[in-house]
């Protein structure tokens, strides 16, 4: 978040900012990624005080982001749009490939509930990941998977992976969020 607070006033972006002692730029990430995930296409959401251009946007905030931050696309949303996220994607390198192949994805699939345990404030709560998971499939020795936000929230991907591949082992992976889906409503 510093790091694109900075970027946009380097940029001169006239951006809205917070009303009080110390103001801030107003601008949002509609899922924040989970430490140790990486992310390949991440969504920011800039309220702006005046229109400009989605391509002078991306072209004055670019040369302020560091070398590995890049803006793919920029484009406008009308104010009287919200936007939520409605779905995400996910690609899992496991670095034992003899799990890949031991998973049975259809039996997965055909679980009416896959209940997990949460721990929040000390409390356990048990969740079902089922009614979020869209689809998961194994392509190039890699995990692929889609959740979708329900009512209860979203299924977490390091749930699915370790719900899916339930090794008795430790297992070693490393999860790559590469697409936030956004539903808007006005």
């Amino acid at each position: 978040m510093k790091v694109f607070e900075r970027a946009i006033r380097r940029a001169n972006i006239p951006v809205s900012m917070t009303q009080g002692f110390n103001p801030h730029p107003i601008f949002s990430i509609p899922l924040a990624l989970g430490v140790g995930i990486v992310g390949r296409d991440e969504i920011l959401e800039l309220d702006l005080n005046e229109p400009m251009s989605p391509d002078a946007l991306k072209e004055l905030l670019s040369p302020q982001l560091p070398e590995e931050m890049q803006v793919l696309s920029a484009e406008s949303i009308p104010n009287f749009t919200k936007s939520s996220v409605s779905e995400a994607e996910y690609e899992v390198d496991v670095k034992d490939n003899s799990l890949l192949n031991a998973i049975n994805i259809s039996n997965f699939l055909q679980q009416s509930s896959i209940n997990v345990t949460r721990i929040k404030n000390g409390q356990q709560k048990h969740f079902d990941i089922r009614p979020s998971i869209q689809k998961i499939e194994v392509k190039a020795n890699r995990l692929l998977f889609s959740l979708k936000m329900t009512s209860d929230g979203m299924a977490r991907p390091e749930e699915v992976v370790r719900t899916l591949l339930a090794s008795e082992t430790k297992v070693f992976f490393g999860i790559i969020r590469t697409k936030v889906n956004l539903s808007s409503s006005g």
